[in-house]
């Protein structure tokens, strides 16, 4: 059965739903997505005061979810799609598939903290190759940006995760995020001259996204 789009304008669609029932209705250039991070009740000022424990949908973000749900996805959608880029955080990445490069986020003035030190850098996965037709890109970048406050524990910082997916892809290509969230790909893309498909679980967020989505101009926090 084809499932409904909860939103669709300008190219880009959003499904509410469970990914897995909605894949295989998709076929897209490139998957751009930060998955959940299996982080389950963490500690910590800066993650109590985004709520990154309390991530609102149905489903426990634990290192067995990850491993049972997130990464078969990721797997494949690495089989049937020749450009996929994820940023599943540091604690899980033994979990998926080896990567054809690797990158991070590095954040210079990271407050958080790990056992052994400062949380400064995010890893970036990167499986296939860029549809720019070259490799002259970089696979890693500096944040100094801050993510919009939203309301949704993980937003990515904007400016950083578009000019990643400019690096990765070309207008008019479709860009696929299954583990939307707050719809930080799907407004990147649109911006971009891109179209895109999200699926979010948690219909709070793709309401979030929607909102986001309709805005004139993007927010520059």
């Amino acid at each position: 059965m084809t499932m409904q789009p909860y939103y669709e304008a300008g190219g880009i669609t959003i499904y509410l739903g469970d990914c897995r029932d909605v894949l295989p209705q998709i076929q897209a250039d490139v998957v751009l997505t930060d998955p959940p991070y299996g982080i389950g009740n963490v500690t910590g000022s800066i993650t109590r005061a985004r709520g990154k424990s309390n991530y609102q949908a149905a489903f426990s973000d634990d290192r067995a979810y990850v491993k049972a749900a997130v990464v078969p996805v990721i797997s494949a959608l690495i089989a049937r799609v020749s450009c996929v880029v994820l940023t599943p955080g540091g604690k899980n990445i033994d979990l998926y598939p080896p990567n054809d490069s690797l990158g991070v986020f590095y954040q210079p003035a990271a407050a958080g903290m790990q056992t052994f030190g400062h949380a400064d850098a995010q890893p970036i996965l990167y499986y296939g190759k860029n549809k720019l037709g070259h490799n002259l890109i970089p696979c890693s970048y500096r944040l100094t940006e801050a993510p919009p406050i939203l309301d949704h524990p993980c937003v990515k910082p904007f400016r950083a995760w578009r000019r990643l997916l400019s690096n990765i892809a070309r207008p008019g290509m479709l860009i696929l995020d299954p583990f939307m969230g707050s719809g930080t790909t799907l407004r990147a893309a649109k911006d971009l001259g891109m179209r895109a498909v999200g699926i979010e679980i948690e219909e709070r967020y793709c309401d979030l996204a929607a909102r986001r989505l309709q805005q004139e101009v993007m927010e520059l926090l």
